[in-house]
């Protein structure tokens, strides 16, 4: 997926996302209606040392909400998803916004695997909405007395570079370098989580905790603590490569759990 591989494998090509807190919550109801629960927090003080004068996501001034960026976010993650709530968050030095938003068919939504910035698809306030280039999509369909979910990880693989083309991301065998790469994603954690509402009757999603399903979940301070093990993964993993590619991978590394491509959860 493209969070895992800009992380893993260029790490050093990305500046504001080292310093975010992003968590998202899809509630769906036997229906298909339900809401999405997004918080978004950036580290205050790494954000205004790179960027003067930028404010939390989702904030205008201050903990003035900027509801203008959370309609664009909503405008993103399908037709007929619309912004319900938007409160002032905080979390140690991180500071944002959480924001609830509803909808009545989740057919119609998606939302993105990368972290951003409540208003933009590319982390910069102000822009018009676009659809998530590797979205997270969902279909919903009735069987009687139960409900069966799919979500599905739209994952398109970016070309290889030229066999002559330099090694894409860190090396992380350099201490300099991993101690840089700490410092960035210090904190940087990134959860998508889906909750059905009722039971779940059949599913084969690998992280299941009663009606919730953690889809993705990402902790930096984890996956940074076993360096021997992410050197190697990185050696592994080719610059481009799809999820299905990378997630045989990931099963003893510490930080990270990504199910799919394709999940489905049956409930009632």
């Amino acid at each position: 997926m493209r969070t895992f591989r800009a992380l893993v494998l260029a790490a050093t090509s990305v500046t504001l996302a080292g310093c975010i807190n992003s968590a998202t919550l899809i509630k769906v109801n036997t229906n298909g209606s339900g809401t999405v629960e997004q918080t978004t927090l950036v580290n205050t003080g790494a954000m205004k040392a790179m960027m003067p004068g930028m404010q939390p996501p989702g904030q205008a001034g201050g903990t003035q909400i900027n509801e203008a960026d959370l309609k664009r976010a909503a405008e993103r993650m399908g037709k007929g998803v619309r912004l319900v709530s938007a409160t002032p968050s905080k979390e140690g030095t991180f500071e944002g916004v959480k924001a609830v938003f509803a909808f009545d068919d989740i057919n119609q939504v998606q939302v993105s695997q990368d972290p951003n910035m409540s208003g933009s698809s590319d982390g910069m306030f102000g822009a018009p909405p676009q659809a998530p280039e590797n979205p997270v999509t969902f279909k919903l369909v009735k069987n009687g007395a139960t409900s069966t979910l799919t979500v599905e990880f739209k994952d398109k693989p970016t070309p290889a570079p030229a066999s002559d083309a330099p090694a894409g991301g860190p090396n992380m065998a350099d201490p300099q370098v991993m101690n840089m790469v700490k410092t960035m994603f210090d904190g940087f954690k990134i959860n998508i989580d889906l909750e059905v509402a009722g039971s779940i009757v059949k599913t084969n999603a690998e992280y299941v905790n009663g009606s919730r399903i953690t889809l993705m979940a990402m902790d930096m301070a984890a996956l940074f603590a076993d360096q021997a093990k992410l050197q190697a993964l990185q050696g592994k993993v080719r610059p481009g490569a799809p999820l299905s590619e990378v997630k045989p991978y990931l099963k003893d590394i510490q930080g990270i759990k990504i199910d799919g491509p394709v999940v489905n959860v049956e409930f009632k």
